[in-house]
């Protein structure tokens, strides 16, 4: 190692020590969730889950969640706060029903509307009727009071009212699709906003939040905002912060270079089979992963070669591999040669 800190010496194999130091803590890995503070009922995943997660890069976590931040001026209000929350919150017309009767022979529905469900979300019967209308032309609405009569005006088949009355009863009529649960927490005398479900575009669009004090561990939906340089740090955060809460150290540099392998190509993908391991230019090295039989066959079919310029492949047939002094090749010109002297 080089006395200047952060450097490796010529040849290091920094892939197989990586390999190595996250292999090595993720195995002693607790499998198990733990509960997020202040989300009723949300789990999150963490330790060997999480990292698979990740690793694996999956389109969406298991359990995605948000956090959202304020400036000082809004931290600080409760009731701001809260307003934002009550913007960002998915609330679905199921929801706002205390009860209902369905007659599918008939094609009608009865929704029996909870005046405590609608005043907490600043709801009234005629803003939900007018959002029912508008997305479903083939219904005709009624009311009387807190009830909301449904008619299906279509051919009455009854799987055709039955999916209509499905769709009304799950349509949302406020907040950002995809946020299940919102709730306002504090730390110290700020407050922010803690989701079970993430939807980074839908809530970069709710006035009052700001893109810099938003952050979820959806690493696709970052990818998809705010682009492949984000995502890489996500990935970076998101492992570090799985051995965090293992109370396991590791050196930064692995995780920062595992994020790197994975974004280097303008998108993110994942380390096994179907990421890295599968597009790997050395047929051998590609085999030696999973799928042997497959790859060796694709490649005889396709004539491939294997110019045996990695470390996998070298093993496999049992010659030195290009790292630490293997990396290294020594010169020496023939006159040289001639002035050293045999051994006796």
């Amino acid at each position: 190692m080089s006395e200047k800190k952060g450097e490796i010496s010529y040849g290091e194999p920094v892939g197989v020590v990586t390999a190595q130091s996250i292999g090595e803590r993720s195995t002693q890995m607790v499998l198990r969730t733990f509960h997020s503070a202040g989300i009723t009922s949300q789990v999150v995943s963490a330790g060997l889950p999480r990292l698979i997660e990740i690793l694996d890069a999956r389109k969406k976590p298991k359990h995605p969640t948000m956090t959202i931040t304020f400036d000082k001026g809004v931290a600080s209000d409760y009731e701001s706060v809260k307003e934002i929350k009550k913007k960002i919150e998915e609330v679905r017309v199921g929801s706002l029903v205390g009860s209902f009767e369905e007659n599918l022979k008939a094609g009608t529905m009865v929704l029996n509307m909870d005046r405590e469900a609608m005043t907490e979300h600043s709801m009234t019967v005629k803003k939900i009727m007018d959002i029912i209308s508008a997305r479903f032309p083939d219904v005709e609405l009624s009311n009387e009071g807190e009830k909301i009569s449904v008619r299906y005006k279509k051919k009455k088949d009854i799987k055709s009212v039955r999916t209509a009355f499905v769709n009304i009863r799950g349509e949302i009529v406020s907040g950002v699709e995809g946020i299940e649960k919102a709730v306002v927490n504090s730390e110290g005398n700020a407050f922010y906003i803690s989701t079970s479900g993430s939807n980074l575009s839908g809530v970069l669009e709710v006035d009052g939040v700001k893109e810099e004090n938003v952050y979820t561990n959806d690493v696709f939906g970052i990818f998809n905002v705010l682009g492949v340089e984000a995502a890489r740090t996500a990935i970076l955060n998101e492992m570090m912060q799985v051995f965090a809460i293992e109370d396991t150290k590791i050196n930064v540099k692995h995780a920062m270079l595992i994020a790197d392998a994975m974004t280097h190509g303008g998108t993110v993908k994942s380390i096994g089979r179907h990421g890295l391991a599968g597009d790997k230019e050395s047929v051998f090295a590609r085999a030696a992963y999973e799928e042997t039989i497959k790859h060796f066959v694709n490649a005889a079919f396709f004539s491939e070669t294997d110019r045996l310029r990695g470390v996998a492949e070298n093993i496999i047939i049992g010659r030195q591999i290009s790292v630490g002094t293997g990396r290294v090749k020594l010169m020496i010109k023939n006159k040289d040669l001639e002035k050293v002297k045999p051994a006796d």
